[in-house]
């Protein structure tokens, strides 16, 4: 077989996986070539951490039988919705009815009049796109008006737009409210506690998951959601449920104003905070855009593919494998769907397990669960949980025990011979550790670990630009012919270091320039694994991190160059990491130069090329520790080439050039040790 053994190119998500948010959602390009790589058609496809369903969609876009678990039902909710096919006709024709009984009752909440139209004598009222709040004070008021050549407008709030707000706060209009300024729809209230007191551990500024918002987003939801329950087609209705809960967070308090992008916003902290100035979108636009718009519900239902409307869910693994008719199996209880399959009797499994502490995925899915009334049993979710929370009494011990009972199931389900893909983000290597010694241990065979650099930086690395791991560990791993245990020495915590140390020397000076500690970071697994394959050790106790370990080694083997940290971490984030001695090492062309000469080279000889095409070329030529980030290619393509019609062709001052660009050799260390 032909592995994946380097980075695939990949063009982002489309329309089918974007439309509602997760956290640390996998690229489905990169998924797809996976599950084609290590299955066959008709083969049974399991991921028993499905999350949003990216693997279960790609399985089925292949023609596999897919089983997706997880313990989270907003999870096995989002899932089923992003792979169910509904006709865009009859979206069309739902919006237009829902449009009709609601929209002007929503937009009244936010009315507002035109500061432009007014200096002209004339007095326009329309609904705003969004106010913004700083603190606990209404500021500005941002909208759409067609009549001014520049059409989008920013104004300070005035005294008609504050009435219209302390009218929606005291219960007085009628649309929304009774007579005694009670709401007159439902809306959840479920406390951000677990059932025994205790807040969760992402809780900051709000009690219970109303204050989340504004009165007047809550009872604007409220009444959305009402109208949304009466669509008679439980199909339908399912679909726009998974529209309304693709916008509840966009409508809270958590959206902070940017500057970059001043009528939208994100829930960019993965808690329940209070953004200190923060944006509140008007909840109709919102929806209207969440139906018809580029990343919407038309859009993601348009993408699905057509074959997947036949696809039936199963009700049990029994009918999941007798029946040609029954394509998919999604079941909430990881335990239950586990046992209930056989020894040996499924042909491929890609999971992306949790991060430990990274993600709270139980706390951080409430919000959406709780508009969509699936959290009545959240403590017993909580409880099934696989994490490191101490709101939960959970710590590391309790992960690891939770990844390896899990990968003990997967191992006695798979069948022998076949392959285990493991992605996993987390900044962290005692959690990398664990899940590795989890999988080792439960049987399988460890063979490769390929980095996967990201499409773009996510928002979070945006905010927190050093220390973030960008991209993702792809983790292979077989279960052998025989049922027989691999025997590992225990490698200690000097030997460890000995190596992550010489490993980060044969990084740098491979890529023969200053590198950032994220490139160090992102490169360390895939050779510090191989290497204690090789020897046959696993580390038995848990790591401190990556950086703790290179920064005691700072002037000794490395000196660290042009950083800009405030502080010591920062320092160490920011700065180039060279050598302290750097005539030890055999030291040639930088890899930046490298990237660019393959690049150019690649379109001196064929022309024009797609970026796909970009992409694969260099990540065949550049691989594990050399592998670019996806942005410094995109960088490198902008200054020497010009892209049209999708295809990227140099500038005509490099296409006429002289100079002939020649492939080179990577560097070498001159000294290993």
């Amino acid at each position: 077989m032909d592995h994946i053994n380097r980075a695939l190119p990949t063009e982002g998500h489309t329309p089918m996986y974007v439309m509602h948010k997760y956290f640390a959602r996998k690229q489905q390009d990169v998924i797809n070539e996976y599950i084609k790589h290590y299955s066959e058609e008709g083969d049974i496809v399991l991921d028993p951490f499905c999350g949003s369903g990216v693997m279960i969609g790609e399985a089925l876009r292949l023609g596999r039988k897919a089983i997706g678990v997880d313990i989270n039902p907003v999870s096995i909710f989002i899932t089923r919705n992003t792979i169910t096919h509904v006709d865009g006709n009859q979206i069309i024709d739902e919006f237009k009815k829902i449009e009709h009984d609601i929209s002007q009752d929503i937009n009244k909440l936010y009315k507002t009049t035109c500061r432009e139209c007014e200096k002209l004598g004339k007095r326009t009222r329309l609904p705003a796109t969004c106010f913004t709040w700083k603190g606990n004070r209404l500021v500005d008021v941002r909208y759409v008006c067609e009549y001014h050549e520049k059409p989008k407008i920013t104004s300070p709030v005035n005294e008609d737009d504050l009435k219209l707000y302390d009218d929606v706060q005291n219960g007085k209009m009628d649309e929304f409210f009774d007579k005694s300024g009670a709401c007159k729809y439902w809306y959840p209230t479920n406390r951000l506690y677990y059932g025994d007191g205790t807040p969760f551990l992402k809780k900051e500024r709000f009690e219970s998951v109303d204050q989340l918002f504004t009165k007047r987003n809550l009872v604007a939801l409220a009444r959305l959601l009402d109208r949304i329950e009466k669509i008679p087609d439980g199909e339908l209705r399912e679909a726009f449920k998974f529209a309304f809960s693709a916008l509840t967070h966009l409508a809270s308090s958590m959206t902070p104003v940017r500057p970059s992008r001043p009528f939208s916003s994100a829930w960019v902290q993965q808690s329940y905070w209070k953004a200190p100035n923060f944006m509140e979108s008007n909840v109709w636009d919102l929806f209207k855009r969440g139906v018809m718009e580029r990343q919407g519900l038309l859009s993601a239902k348009r993408d699905v593919p057509v074959d997947l409307a036949s696809k039936r869910e199963a009700k049990d693994i029994d009918q999941l494998v007798s029946s040609p008719n029954h394509h998919y199996l999604l079941e909430i209880s990881a335990n239950d769907a586990l046992k209930g399959l056989k020894d040996n009797s499924v042909d491929y499994v890609i999971t992306d397990p949790p991060y430990g502490h990274s993600i709270q995925y139980g706390e951080l899915l409430f919000i959406w669960g709780c508009w969509l009334k699936l959290m009545g049993n959240f403590d017993e979710i909580a409880r099934g949980e696989i994490v490191v929370n101490p709101r939960q009494g959970k710590g590391k011990d309790n992960y690891e025990k939770g990844l390896r009972q899990a990968f003990q199931e997967i191992y006695r389900v798979l069948k022998p011979g076949k392959y285990c893909t493991v992605t996993f983000h987390n900044p962290a290597l005692v959690y990398r550790n664990m899940l590795f010694k989890s999988v080792v241990l439960a049987g399988f065979t460890f063979e490769k670990i390929v980095y996967q650099p990201p499409p773009r930086p996510s928002a979070k690395s945006l905010l927190q630009p050093f220390g973030s791991l960008e991209g993702d560990y792809f983790f292979r791993f077989r279960k052998p012919e025989e049922d027989v245990k691999e025997r590992y020495e225990l490698a200690d915590e000097k030997r460890v270091e000995s190596l992550i140390v010489g490993i980060a020397e044969k990084i740098i000076a491979e890529r023969g320039e200053p590198t950032n500690y994220t490139f160090i970071q992102n490169s360390i697994d895939p050779i510090l694994y191989e290497e204690l394959r090789k020897s046959g050790l696993l580390i038995s106790f848990k790591p401190t991190s990556v950086l703790d370990i290179l920064k005691k080694h700072v002037g000794e083997t490395f000196q660290l160059v042009n950083g800009s940290g405030k502080n010591k971490r920062q320092e160490l984030l920011t700065s180039g990491w060279w050598f302290a001695n750097p005539d030890k090492y055999k030291i040639e062309i930088p890899l930046e130069k490298r990237v660019d000469e393959a690049i150019v080279n690649l379109l001196r000889e064929k022309g024009s090329a797609m970026l796909a095409e970009v992409l694969t070329e260099v990540y065949t030529r550049f691989q594990d520790s050399l592998t670019p980030e996806h942005h410094v290619i995109l960088e490198i393509l902008r200054r020497a080439a010009i892209q049209e019609g999708g295809k990227w062709s140099l500038k005509a001052s490099i296409r006429h050039g002289a100079k002939k660009w020649t492939r080179l050799k990577k560097p070498t260390l001159k000294d290993p040790s």
